[in-house]
């Protein structure tokens, strides 16, 4: 029943006949990327084993390169992009052989340079910046709404419901962590902190379509409801991101915040001034107090908290050493060293190093500093009224490097994050705050005539 997953390119073929790339993207991909948990495969003998998002991206990756590859011009970022997928397969194929190479490059491929350049080349130039946006928070408001029944009795309907009918034996290492006596929620991400990270990337994204105006006032069928349509879903997406009880997307949120909030106020120099000299200040304490917090005496009874945090410290410590012995290209996806109770690497940082090199490492920090500085820049160039995308994404982007110290970056979170990256790399290249569009996100930008079409020729 897994090969079900197939159907994806049937789904994406037919998404992209009828509508162009960018809302093949939309009104497709998006849905299937936040709903369908990425750990379900189809298991095909011989071939590279999809999930449900990389079967729905074959068909409007192609589309979209058919339509727009000759406007492309490769950016720094582009380059960065299909290098750090270029040296992960080259890593897996020395490590381990060309099956389980061929293998990675078909998931990076379709997981990373795919979404990106999708993204990039077709979402500022069909003007859905505000489209893409609307459909990416309604989707996550659902699964926050969703995540309170797991919150409150500890079973993932998105991972439990289609293991038992469609995917057995698939999703069986996930199970749901509970802290201070909750469960923490997961939702279709597999894992909480990874759906924390989730629901942070929505929050801002609806932050941004609430201040510019982009909601309806209310809700269509609930329209006495004390509060605004962007403020309630604002309201459950916080509630969600709580739920999960991830503390690293909780921190990655709030300093992304500092960037989004000073960006919005008036003076932007002084905010960001006070904003980053407040978190400096707040750095030397906050260290000393976690280094005080770990310096527990042997034999002394310890928190959660203390331990988790004592079993990153000491993870660290130890796997530190075994990646710099393969400090370049890694010891390959599966096949690095593991440390007898340490199978776990709760920094992405750390296991990329020890997967794939310090060089891929290196190249997807460059991508991050990369893209932050110059959405930076350009959230400074734009006027402050424009309510800057820019700053949206840099917050979305600092919240994602952050979280990652705190857990690996998988599932359905990779897609997504480098989606992210296109949609700012074409916010970036393209028109900017002046191709998006005004209240309730009517797109005024031309759509471009889509790459393939069926013809009727029943009546």
């Amino acid at each position: 029943m897994h090969l079900i997953l197939w159907l994806g390119v049937i789904a994406g073929l037919v998404a992209v006949a009828r509508m162009s790339p960018g809302r093949a993207l939309v009104w497709m991909y998006i849905p299937v990327l936040l709903i369908i948990p990425d750990t379900f495969h189809a298991i095909t003998p011989g071939l590279p084993d999809p999930s449900a998002n990389v079967a729905v991206m074959i068909p409007i990756f192609f589309a979209t390169l058919l339509a727009y590859a000759r406007f492309w011009r490769p950016s720094p970022a582009d380059l960065l992009v299909m290098a750090i997928a270029t040296v992960m397969a080259w890593s897996e194929y020395v490590a381990a052989g060309y099956s389980e190479a061929q293998n990675l490059l078909a998931g990076t491929l379709f997981q990373s340079v795919a979404p990106y350049l999708v993204a990039r080349l077709a979402i500022d130039r069909e003007g859905l910046h505000v489209e893409l946006a609307k459909r990416m928070v309604i989707i996550l408001f659902a699964i926050a709404l969703i995540g309170l029944f797991e919150f409150r009795f500890g079973w993932n309907p998105f991972l439990a419901l289609p293991e038992r009918t469609l995917f057995a034996g698939q999703g069986l290492g996930w199970v749901t962590t509970f802290r201070y006596g909750f469960a923490r929620v997961a939702g279709p991400y597999a894992h909480c902190i990874l759906a924390g990270m989730m629901m942070i990337m929505a929050y801002r994204l609806n932050r941004w379509l609430e201040w510019g105006g982009h909601w309806e006032p209310t809700f269509r069928r609930f329209p006495n409801l004390p509060l605004s349509k962007g403020r309630i879903i604002s309201l459950a997406l916080l509630v969600g991101s709580i739920t999960t009880i991830a503390r690293g997307p909780w921190l990655g949120g709030l300093l992304g915040a500092v960037f989004v909030n000073a960006g919005r106020h008036p003076k932007r120099g002084n905010a960001f001034a006070i904003g980053l000299g407040a978190l400096a200040l707040l750095a030397i304490p906050g260290y000393l107090a976690f280094q005080a917090y770990l310096d527990v005496t042997p034999g002394t009874a310890m928190t959660m908290s203390q331990e988790t945090a004592m079993y990153r410290k000491v993870l660290f410590e130890k796997y530190y050493a075994i990646a710099l012995d393969h400090a370049w290209l890694g010891w390959g996806r599966n096949t690095w060293p593991k440390i007898a109770g340490m199978a776990s690497i709760d920094n992405y940082y750390l296991l990329l190093s020890l997967m794939h090199g310090v060089l891929t490492t290196a190249l997807l920090v460059t991508l991050i500093g990369w893209m932050s500085v110059r959405l930076f820049r350009k959230g400074m160039s734009e006027p402050v009224e424009a309510n800057s995308l820019a700053f949206t994404f840099l917050g979305i982007i600092i919240a994602f490097a952050v979280s990652i110290v705190t857990v690996y970056l998988g599932e359905a979170v990779v897609p997504a994050f480098f989606l992210m990256l296109g949609w700012a790399e074409g916010y970036i290249q393209g028109k900017g705050h002046q191709g998006i569009s005004g209240q309730q996100g009517n797109s005024t930008v031309e759509t471009p005539a889509q790459p393939f079409r069926f013809k009727r020729v029943i009546r």
